[in-house]
């Protein structure tokens, strides 16, 4: 073979070989490698959105493995998406029932429920754990936790006490069995366990924190601080015993101590340590020497989320509104999909009223991560702003779909509920987890929630208990409103005299004040008392509003424009009151003005619902359809599920576009199966595409849920073009002796 050809051949094997390399790497198991190291550097720099989509991609090239599943799960729970945590766990545990990891993190969880179901199958999962592998400790203790949840006490102190049998070094079993001893208010027996496990492991430190940390869960510092120090003699540089120390230090108002433990803890390695004195400072009041502190530990690690997090937070505190958008802006530059960039900017743009670029951010962030909880509460916010009540509603079911423990999303679904829909309130407020139900933010909207219910037995049984243990401001307003509602007028006035002294601008306090005098006969006294509440606060936005209504309300619109005015200028931002000067202003035919300050509004928030809809009423006034027509649509491009605006879009498209009509109608009664207006569209829409038989069914709903001269003039109209001239001919004069103008004010019919 001459040499020409052996380098021939030589390259082609070479070539060959390259080939197969790169064949190789792309195979599904190749990818899938790929993807995992991805997403496991991703994590351990807590990047866990990007890591997600590592994760993902990973179980999209090898679906049938339950790897990927496994970390996926374990960073939702990173994150606190509890609920597609635990999916993607059930998924892996599916695929390998055999995964222990997958099975063990699930049965954890599992172990924190209350439902008895669930936690027998977690046992159930844990027991096949210890029949494959006997020794698996964390395994063992897991399930003496799920049995003890079941009230199988005995049956999980024996496992415990056997696991330190086989493993007398287990800190884990021992601290766990300390603690199921202490639940038995057996502090003697928890002592022993923990000093027994101190013992048999003289050197440790950890022992030594753990029977520290028992004796704080027990109030007993004294005994608590020697065993930190014992830990610190050990290893001075034990986190969780210096931690301990500092706890016990400044609960004994040992501040100088306090601080001095504190530069010891910010001087450990571990991340969680490093911000620990910086911490201390802005709660004792050192706000800039903390934030100086906070801005030097993310100038040295300008990856760590957390770290930045923190300085955004205290610029947030502290007003610095500028350095937030500054620090974020050069962020999103370096990566426009930084998730949690993307929610503070959100948070920034609502904090100045910018609701469609916060929107802008979410939306974002949500194509990035579609399972952040976190940012769906925060759309809900952007939604209740633009007025979008409906849409603002999905996204907190959404939220709490993903993260069920989200108290914020719980409170604020109860509370878009609480007055038009208490009992829907009072079952979003049931449905939370147990160990959340004695919060005071849950106590207090249910107690919303039951007076608007009417259930006044049940939210004063529940209210005393409340006050017994701190007159709050809301639960004291609450004891005032119910007052009034009991009509103790002199204790309801109590009641809300305490709230203003703690809070002289809460226009709630005020009213309550109000009605009570009214309620008594007494307007006169009513509206001298609310007129010196408010000189004591004249720039109180919301008691200027308070104001504005009182004086309307008694005709007196010189004074209730002067008032809401004032709430204007005390809050520019207030698109309470402009909507209620729009109210005079309409009031008094002032139409150019009203639809001038709509505008405005619009200018700032294009995507204000109330404030299109009004100026599309204006222009449907103003027998300017066409303009109605556009106004419309602009509210469903914002808020496809805007009732409102389907059915009046349908009335106004009937007659030109009645099939588009017929869409947009049954929409709306899809939304609102028993709202009377929208049935009577329906019926408009059909009577045109000269369907009277369907028309009537839906004209007769109408009147018979709400009747009305007009909606009786609609179905005797009906009834004649039916055929049914008796009865058309009844109701039609029934209807035109109520109401003469019907028959040239309803045009079409």
């Amino acid at each position: 073979m001459n040499e020409k050809s052996r380098v021939c051949i030589c390259a082609v094997a070479a070539l060959s070989a390259g080939l197969l390399a790169v064949g190789c790497n792309r195979s599904p198991q190749a990818k899938e490698a790929q993807y995992l190291k991805r997403g496991a550097a991703l994590t351990a720099k807590k990047d866990y959105g990007r890591a997600a989509l590592e994760f993902r991609n990973a179980s999209k090239v090898m679906p049938k493995d339950a790897e990927p599943y496994y970390q996926l799960g374990l960073t939702y729970l990173a994150t606190g998406s509890v609920a597609n945590g635990i999916s993607a766990l059930r998924r892996a545990t599916e695929l390998n029932p055999k995964h222990a990891g997958a099975q063990l993190k699930l049965a954890e969880l599992m172990t924190t429920s209350q439902n008895q179901d669930v936690l027998r199958d977690a046992v159930g999962r844990l027991e096949s754990i210890l029949t494959a592998s006997p020794e698996n400790i964390e395994a063992t203790d897991t399930l003496a936790m799920a049995e003890w949840r079941l009230g199988r006490i005995d049956d999980a102190s024996k496992r415990l006490e056997e696991a330190l049998q086989r493993f007398p070094a287990s800190l884990r079993s021992s601290i766990q069995l300390a603690r199921l001893k202490l639940s038995q208010n057996d502090l003697s027996g928890a002592e022993a366990v923990l000093e027994k496990a101190a013992a048999s492991a003289p050197k440790s430190p950890d022992a030594a924190v753990a029977l520290g940390e028992l004796y704080l869960l027990a109030n007993q510092p004294d005994h608590a601080e020697p065993e930190f120090r014992r830990a610190l003699a050990l290893d001075a540089k034990t986190g969780v015993a210096l931690m301990g120390l500092a706890a016990i230090q400044i609960a004994g108002k040992r501040m100088d101590q306090a601080e001095q433990t504190l530069r010891q803890v910010a001087a450990l390695p571990g991340k969680e340590y490093k911000p620990q004195h910086a911490v201390f400072l802005y709660r004792t009041g050192k706000r800039d020497e903390a934030l100086k502190e906070f801005e030097a530990l993310y100038k040295a690690d300008a990856e760590d989320r957390a770290a930045r997090t923190r300085v955004v937070s205290v610029y947030f505190a502290m007003g610095k509104f500028p350095q937030v958008q500054s620090l974020l802006a050069a962020v999103l530059k370096k990566n426009p999909k930084d998730t949690d960039a993307l929610l503070q900017q959100s948070q920034m743009c609502l904090l100045q009223g910018k609701t469609t670029e916060a929107q802008s951010a979410l939306q974002t962030l949500l194509h990035v991560t579609p399972d952040s909880a976190p940012a769906h509460l925060a759309l809900a916010e952007v939604y209740k702003l633009q007025g979008m009540t409906l849409s603002a509603r999905q996204e907190l079911r959404e939220a709490l779909r993903l993260d069920r423990t989200l108290l914020a999303a719980r409170v604020e679904l109860a509370k878009s509920y609480v007055v038009s829909e208490p009992k829907s309130a009072l079952q979003v407020l049931d449905d939370a987890p147990t160990q959340q139900k004695q919060i005071l933010a849950i106590v207090i909207e249910r107690n919303w929630a039951l007076m608007g219910l009417q259930n006044t037995k049940e939210a004063r049984k529940n209210l005393d208990e409340a006050l017994r243990l701190g007159r709050f401001p809301e639960l004291v307003l609450q004891d005032g409103v119910l007052r009034l509602i009991e009509k103790d007028y002199d204790g309801a006035r109590a009641a809300a005299t305490e709230v203003l002294s703690k809070n002289p601008e809460e226009a709630r306090a005020a009213r309550v004040i109000v009605d009570s005098y009214v309620a008594q006969k007494q307007p006169a006294k009513a509206g001298e008392r609310l007129l010196q509440i408010v000189a004591a606060r004249p720039n109180s936005a919301g008691l200027q509003y308070l104001l504005g209504q009182w004086q309307k309300g008694a005709g007196k619109v010189a004074e209730a424009r002067q008032a809401f005015e004032a709430a204007k200028a005390a809050n520019p931002k207030s698109l309470q009151a402009d909507f209620a000067l729009v109210d005079l202003d309409l009031r008094e035919n002032r139409t150019g003005l009203a639809k001038q300050r709509l505008t405005e509004i619009t200018k700032v928030e294009p995507k204000n619902v109330a404030a299109l809809l009004s100026l599309a009423s204006l222009d449907e006034n103003a027998g300017n359809q066409p303009g109605a027509v556009i106004r419309y649509r602009a509210v469903l491009e914002v808020d496809a599920s805007n009732v409102f605006a389907l059915n009046n879009l349908a009335y106004s498209l009937a007659v030109a576009n009645p099939d588009e009509a017929s869409k947009l109608a049954q929409r709306a009664l899809e939304l609102a199966p028993e709202n009377a207006t929208v049935q009577d569209t329906l019926g408009w829409v059909y009577y045109q595409k000269k369907n009277y038989t369907m028309a009537l069914t839906y004209l007769k709903a109408a009147v018979a849920k709400e009747p009305s001269p007009r909606r009786e003039f609609h179905l005797a109209v009906c009834y004649l073009k039916n055929g049914n001239k008796e009865l058309g001919e009844k109701l039609l004069q029934k209807a035109l002796k109520q109401d003469p103008t019907l028959s040239t004010k309803e045009q079409g019919w």
